[in-house]
C-alpha cells in the first residue's frame, strides 16, 4: 500500500480557494439581504 504524499503548497491553495469562496458567499449574502430589504421598504 502506497501512502499518498500531498505537497504542503496544495493545502495552501485549497485553504486559499476555500477562504475566497467563503468571502464571495458573504458578499452575495449581504447583497441579497440589501436587495430584499430595499424591496420590503417599497
Amino acid at each position: 500500500m502506497t501512502r499518498f504524499h500531498i505537497h504542503p503548497s496544495y493545502y495552501l491553495v485549497i485553504l486559499y480557494s476555500f477562504r475566497n469562496s467563503c468571502e464571495r458567499l458573504k458578499i452575495v449574502k449581504t447583497v441579497v439581504i440589501n436587495l430584499l430589504t430595499s424591496i420590503d421598504v417599497s
